[in-house]
This record gives structure tokens, sequence and C-alpha cells, in this order.
């Protein structure tokens, strides 16, 4: 699959340790955290509808969209250019980052069904 934005993968996948206090563990992440540059923008892995539309602090605006008994999820968005319903194919924009606390931080997720997945597994390397 292409990569729903270009930039760095910042936090990766998985359960990790805290990078100065080392003998605390971080939350689960059920994806991949990029930096990206302002306002980049983001676009479908895969061909699917847009389930969903929501807001949830600190992610601001959230864009799930459905694979069949997979899903994606596109969060920390500006602006959304996709209405709940909506059919959308790989590489159709989803929406553009927004700038959050002073950072370019692009969030996203793959699931099947209620099992979270390591999107660099799937992603184009």
């Amino acid at each position: 699959l292409p990569w729903p934005v270009d930039g760095v993968v910042t936090e990766r996948f998985g359960k990790h340790m805290h990078p100065v206090y080392t003998n605390v563990e971080l939350p689960q992440n059920n994806g991949v955290t990029l930096t990206v540059r302002r306002g980049a923008r983001v676009q479908a892995v895969y061909n699917g509808t847009v389930t969903q539309i929501f807001v949830l602090p600190g992610y601001n605006q959230c864009v799930l969209v459905s694979h069949g008994s997979y899903y994606t999820l596109y969060t920390k968005l500006k602006t959304v250019s996709v209405k709940s319903g909506s059919k959308v194919s790989t590489g159709d924009q989803i929406g553009t980052v927004d700038t959050i606390g002073g950072e370019d931080l692009f969030h996203f997720e793959l699931w099947n069904g209620s099992d979270p997945q390591n999107p660099e597994l799937w992603l184009k390397h």
C-alpha cells in the first residue's frame, strides 16, 4: 500500500519505553505517527468507504475508512475532503494535516476488525 502522507516515522507501532524515563512503559501505540511538512496532503491508502468522521481530543479531526473487514484511521487532520458514506480510491485526498501545539504530526492506524495491525508491515518501503 502507498503511504498516506510523506513524512518521517517518529513513533512506531506497539509498546515502547519512555525515551527519558527508561523504566516507564508507554501505552500501546495502535498505529504510526509521522512528522510531516506543514499542511501536508493525506491520501487514501486503498479503495474503501468513509465510515465516520469525528473529532478526538489531541487528534483533532479523524476519518475512518472501511475496506471490507479492514479499517484505516487518518488522524490529526486540519481539513477533511471527504464525507461520511463517500467512496474513496487509492490516492484520493482525505484531508490535510493540522499543526497541533506547534508540531506537524500525522497519526495513521490500520485494523483487521478489532485487531490493530502494524502499518509499516503493510506500507511500501
